[in-house]
């Protein structure tokens, strides 16, 4: 056995950590023309607004990019000509998923020489034309607001607005060097994106727990994450100004997603990377919409996985079998999405029935892409995963 350690160089958590130690870290990797990847919401923000001056008070010159939700390749993009021009040697991502993954993405165009968004999805995984190469690229510090965890990953998607597919992307030298948790960032986050990002954050930790290629460490971490996650997405709902608690739910989410290159995640992200694509619906809300639908779909062939769940939430008593335990798990986490209050129907979103079998195709590639054998083995597939769809309507 092997275990994938990503290249990260730190994790630097804490409150108020950013405006104490940014900029030792940009100075350390010699930033001096920094490319500032984010979304038009997070532009006014105080946190944001605060880092951006501290940089430019320190001399640093910035060139400024937004990035929309699932990173659509036309938006991503628009601006690399005029990045080309400012010659950056430093990108700082600061936001949720869509940004981070807009700078994983513009890391490597930089570094590959990638002129058009046609050109762009030769390189996707899901294609596989072109390999990246990524030799001299870009260093990568992200700052997140939301509990995605795309900040850990060597991952990143783009959707494409001809075939609303979400085309893959990885390389190791895509993962940011640099990480801060700092719970003063996440404060101006709207409710419904943190408490649903918290939610996709349980999604990669249950989905760890019962992947393909298990291994102790994701596994453990695993764990620790879904217990912190329960415990303290709730607590940040009621006490939305408790900074403590949102560092906690942001080192779960840090925990359920570590060196992810080591596992397969499941089912459930592969469901949600389409609806995303297709239908806009955020990640965080296709996690609470199919999360616990999948794991009642995959009971059977992970009663040992799911049995972890509900001993490490102490929701168990002495006499319960493996079965009684692993039965009680999906129930958990539905109980979670509803006390969360967050919208978990596909009719939720104005999905029509009618537009669920186009979606299986895409669902169908997206799995076969992931090889997960918990999924695979099934007979019918595309029947199963239509059944999903409409179980979670």
């Amino acid at each position: 056995m092997i275990y994938q350690y990503l290249p990260v160089d730190r994790i630097t958590y804490g409150v108020n950590i950013v405006n104490e130690q940014l900029l030792q870290e940009v100075q350390r990797l010699h930033g001096e023309r920094i490319l500032l990847v984010t979304t038009n919401s997070i532009l006014s923000t105080k946190a944001y607004q605060n880092m951006k001056e501290s940089l430019q008070s320190s001399g640093i010159a910035l060139f400024e990019t937004c990035s929309k939700q699932h990173v659509p390749g036309n938006i991503l993009m628009r601006d690399i000509h005029a990045i080309r021009e400012f010659s950056p040697n430093l990108i700082i991502s600061c936001g949720g998923g869509s940004p981070i993954d807009a700078a994983k993405i513009l890391s490597f165009v930089l570094a590959d020489d990638v002129k058009t968004e046609e050109s762009l999805y030769l390189y996707s995984d899901n294609v596989g034309a072109k390999s990246i190469a990524m030799k001299n690229y870009i260093p990568h510090i992200s700052i997140p607001t939301t509990l995605s965890a795309s900040e850990f990953t060597s991952i990143a998607g783009v959707t494409n607005g001809e075939d609303h597919l979400k085309y893959k992307f990885s390389h190791l030298n895509m993962t940011p060097k640099v990480v801060f948790l700092d719970p003063a960032f996440t404060v101006e986050t709207p409710e419904w994106l943190w408490i649903s990002t918290g939610i996709r954050a349980v999604d990669h930790a249950v989905e760890t727990l019962y992947s393909p290629t298990p291994n102790p460490i994701n596994t453990g971490l695993a764990l620790q994450a879904l217990k912190k996650l329960y415990y303290y997405l709730p607590q940040s709902k009621a006490e939305p100004e408790n900074l403590r608690a949102r560092l906690e739910c942001q080192i779960g989410a840090w925990l359920s997603l570590f060196s992810v290159v080591n596992i397969k995640l499941g089912l459930s992200h592969s469901i949600g990377h389409q609806l995303g694509a297709r239908f806009n619906i955020p990640h965080g809300m296709t996690s609470a919409i199919m999360l616990p639908h999948v794991m009642k779909f995959l009971l059977s062939r992970t009663y040992n996985e799911q049995a972890q769940i509900p001993e490490v939430l102490g929701k168990v008593d002495i006499k319960m079998s493996v079965k009684d335990k692993a039965t009680i798990a999906p129930g958990l986490i539905k109980d979670l999405i509803e006390k969360l209050e967050i919208p978990h129907r596909l009719r939720d979103f104005n999905v029509s029935r009618e537009q669920l079998l186009p979606l299986v195709t895409n669902v169908l590639k997206d799995i076969q892409g992931e090889e997960n054998s918990f999924v695979l083995q099934t007979e019918d597939l595309r029947e199963e995963i239509t059944s999903l769809l409409e179980a979670a309507y």
